[in-house]
């Protein structure tokens, strides 16, 4: 794994355990989702701890096991739905009261602390095989930032229609050839590379955003606020702000000392020491996690122990700036954690006036979904052919049509991972049993 294990490390990893599963047993924030705007229900006692237990459960260890986990193996770096799913799950285990809180806090801490030293030990067993093949499996993200700038004009065309989404997609390439041919220059003595990755990145999520806000169906004058009916439940957020703050804080601080990433294409830049285009993919995917964020925060009165994830867009740039980076992490995810918080109403009222940035949202994420999808499968399949170039490649085609058929098909988005690392175990069997020798 990037990360190292030292005291730093053990402590801020126990501490993410701890508040995350602090947070979702006072029902004060989840990460998951699908989870939050179920809190009214348990909070008005028309659902029971152990049903509010059993769906956490449903929704998220799926998640851990077969996306989380591969995920973090085949990048070295825990991806968050790794322990934040994992601490939703403690948290809403035991009950709500005074034990309750403060068992669910110490268990979340054991976790954190055992996913940390468990990762490492797992990349370590992986490295004394016969056949290793740990260094392949970069492979599995090699894919991700040169797709990643095809999910806003994607999510232009669910919106505005294919013609508009096609022009972005077009310009989108224009600005990377451009910037290919013209990007690399010298001034004052010293020669400045401008990534195209990033630029075509940048330059297509700032036309999503362009199309979006003038994409609206207006409301009707004088309609009554979608969300006025909500206004208790934004104050029970409030009233938790310094804990979520705190939260904000620990996140970020984790995302800067290499411990955890927001996302799978900002995990595999990060790992790569690409930290502005990986900033760039976060800031991206937190334009698409705003208004779900949001939605589900203002209807429920639960927020996300990381917010919008935009506590790591920051985070990012400040690796491998010493004391002073940490430290200005901590106190700059805090800091986005309060304005969030502060904001919620005024953003609520927001997403009434322009329902486009809505939309928005919920596009973003579909075509996020649908270019990950694709970006891990083809990257799992090269991971896979690198690893065993006779049988890499039917593995992983294999594993993903028969996940198609399966009664409970894992997100696809894990498939190469997963198609990668056990193409990793079974070469090592194989040539246990003599049928693949070591070139």
């Amino acid at each position: 794994m990037l990360f190292e294990i030292n005291i730093l490390t053990i402590i801020v990893m126990a501490a993410l355990g701890g508040i995350c599963a602090y947070l979702a047993n006072q029902n004060i924030a989840v990460f998951h989702d699908g989870l939050r705007p179920l809190y009214p229900q348990y909070l008005d006692g028309v659902m029971d701890r152990k049903t509010l237990f059993a769906t956490s459960f449903a929704l998220s260890f799926g998640l851990v096991i077969g996306f989380g986990i591969p995920t973090s193996i085949a990048g070295k770096i825990i991806i968050t739905h790794t322990i934040m799913l994992a601490c939703d799950i403690i948290g809403t285990l035991f009950s709500d009261d005074r034990n309750g809180k403060w068992i669910s806090t110490g268990v979340g801490a054991l976790f954190g602390v055992a996913l940390l030293f468990g990762m490492q030990v797992l990349m370590n067993i992986f490295t004394i095989l016969p056949i290793d093949f740990t260094g392949d499996l970069g492979l599995v993200g090699s894919l991700i930032i040169v797709s990643f700038s095809v999910f806003p004009a994607i999510a232009v065309a669910y919106q505005a229609g294919v013609v508009k989404g096609g022009i972005v997609l077009v310009l989108t390439m224009v600005v990377k050839q451009l910037t290919v041919l013209f990007g690399s220059f010298t001034i004052n003595s010293v020669n400045v590379q401008i990534n195209a990755d990033g630029m075509a990145l940048l330059f297509a999520i700032i036309s999503m955003v362009f199309v979006a806000t003038r994409y609206n169906k207006k409301s009707d004058v004088g309609a009554v606020d979608a969300f006025a009916v909500f206004g208790k439940n934004i104050e029970r957020i409030k009233k938790n702000m310094l804990v979520l703050a705190i939260s904000g804080g620990i996140v970020a601080l984790a995302t800067t000392l290499l411990l955890i990433a927001e996302g799978p294409a900002s995990l595999t830049l990060t790992a790569e020491g690409q930290y502005f285009e990986a900033a760039m993919v976060s800031l991206g995917r937190t334009l698409g996690f705003i208004p779900l964020v949001m939605t589900t925060a203002i209807i429920s009165g639960v927020y996300s122990p990381a917010g919008t994830k935009a506590v790591h867009v920051p985070a990012i740039l400040f690796i491998n700036m010493g004391i002073l980076g940490m430290v200005g992490s901590f106190f700059v995810g805090a800091l986005i954690m309060i304005i969030e918080v502060l904001l919620l109403g005024f953003i609520a009222a927001g997403m009434d006036k322009f329902p486009g940035m809505k939309d928005l949202g919920d596009n973003a994420r579909t075509a996020m979904s649908k270019v990950l999808d694709i970006a891990l499968l083809v990257g799992g399949m090269l991971a896979a052919n690198a690893i065993a170039p006779t049988i890499g490649y039917i593995w992983v085609i294999g594993l993903f049509f028969l996940n198609q058929v399966s009664k409970k098909p894992l997100a696809s988005m894990a498939i190469g991972p997963i198609g990668a690392i056990t193409m990793g175990l079974i070469v090592n069997i194989l040539h246990l049993i003599g049928l693949f020798p070591i070139v």
